[in-house]
This record gives C-alpha cells, sequence and structure tokens, in this order.
C-alpha cells in the first residue's frame, strides 16, 4: 500500500471495546503510515496541509489546552492567526458541528451522519453520539493544542466558518508520544461524515477520498 502525503494522513486513534483483528490489522498500517509521514509533516504555515507535531508544539504551553485559528487567503499564504486559552470543553453538536471557546464552526466540504447507525466499537451506534464519544475524547482528554483553519477571511454573523481542525495529542515520552489527530479525516475515516459533491458531481474533499475507501472496510 503507497504512503499518503502528510497532508492525507492521521493518526487515528481504534476506539476502545472489542476490535475484531481485521480492525487491528488496519489500524495498524495506518499508524505505521502515520509514523513515516509525520517525519516529513508540515512545519511551516500552510492552508491545506496537516500541521506536524513540531508546529502544534510552537503553541503549546504548561496546564494549558491552548486553541489556535489561522485564517488563510485565496493563494493559500496566512492571513491571520490567533491564539487563547482553551476556556471550555469543546462541543460536539453533530459529526460535523464544533463549539470551541463558545463560537460555532463546521468541517469543510463535509456532511454529518450519511447513515444514521455506524459500526464502533464493535457495536451498532447512533452516527452523532459515536462522533461525539470519539471526538469528545480527542479534545477535551487528550489534546494539548487545538488548531482550526479557514479560507474565511472574515466570519459572517449567524454562519460558522469552514474549518479543518486538528489536535496535538501524547504527553511527548516515548510510552506516549505526540501525535496529531485530524478531525476531517477521522469523520471520513469511521463513516460518521460524508465528503459533499458540487452541483457537477466533483468532490469537496479529494483530499479524503482515500481515508473514505479504507474507512469503509470497517463497515462491512
Amino acid at each position: 500500500m503507497a504512503i499518503r502525503s502528510p497532508s492525507k494522513v492521521s493518526t487515528r486513534y481504534a476506539p476502545q471495546g472489542r476490535i475484531s483483528m481485521k480492525q487491528t490489522a488496519l489500524c495498524t498500517v495506518l499508524l505505521l503510515q502515520g509514523a513515516v509521514a509525520y517525519a516529513a509533516g508540515a512545519d511551516a504555515p500552510s492552508a491545506f496541509a496537516q500541521p506536524s507535531e513540531r508546529y502544534l508544539l510552537q503553541f503549546a504551553k504548561p496546564g494549558e489546552k491552548v486553541f489556535v485559528y489561522e485564517r488563510y487567503d485565496g493563494k493559500g499564504a496566512l492571513f491571520q492567526r490567533d491564539a487563547a486559552t482553551l476556556v471550555s470543553p469543546v462541543k460536539v453538536p453533530s459529526a460535523t458541528e464544533r463549539v470551541i471557546n463558545g463560537m460555532a464552526y463546521r468541517l469543510r466540504g463535509l456532511a454529518a451522519c450519511p447513515k444514521p447507525k455506524i459500526t464502533y466499537k464493535a457495536q451498532q451506534w447512533d452516527c452523532t453520539k459515536a462522533a461525539q464519544d470519539y471526538e469528545e475524547a480527542i479534545y477535551n482528554d487528550r489534546a494539548s493544542v487545538v488548531l482550526c483553519k479557514t479560507l474565511v477571511l472574515q466570519s459572517k454573523k449567524g454562519e460558522p466558518d469552514a474549518v479543518s481542525c486538528f489536535s496535538l495529542v501524547g504527553a511527548g515520552n516515548a510510552n506516549d508520544p505526540y501525535n496529531v489527530a485530524y478531525d476531517d479525516d477521522e469523520m471520513v475515516f469511521f463513516d460518521m461524515a460524508a465528503i459533499g459533491r458540487n452541483k457537477d458531481g466533483k468532490s469537496l474533499r479529494p483530499d479524503l477520498e482515500h481515508s473514505a475507501y479504507l474507512g469503509g472496510q470497517f463497515q462491512e
């Protein structure tokens, strides 16, 4: 299996509970892919590439959770960056909605829960509840830095910015090394969100198509 570029790879944490041998084998392959790709991860601001753990570490503060919000212009250049303490737990109203520091965001180019029930933790779960269980654990239990980035230069009142979000997870030691969790990728991989299409049927997130293909094997 070919190793994907850093922008298309994320470290996914296997859901707790009984996991089949097929799922375990697939997770092992994905984790090995992620370990290699992260070595060449994006260490500079990028509108689309997945950031490396080194990039996120520059925002980390001892004893604090930090939320970083980056806006990029139409040419992909960093336009604005804000960093603040994450003052309250991240809320996950749906598979594609996030509320961070009281502001609502939506994952770019994705539609929540194409099926009401999915296979999660080797059982049938309500899709929204599964997404909440998985992502709330990442954001609120594991993450020390949360980065979301958008191509929206100015937010519109009452309309959530379209974003991609990443979390720095781990303690940074040999037993629990740093890794980057990629929210968009995880939702697609676990069949909690579907990739949107434009009026011509073209994918709104071609960067996530391979994750959708791999994740489909979990649902078989």
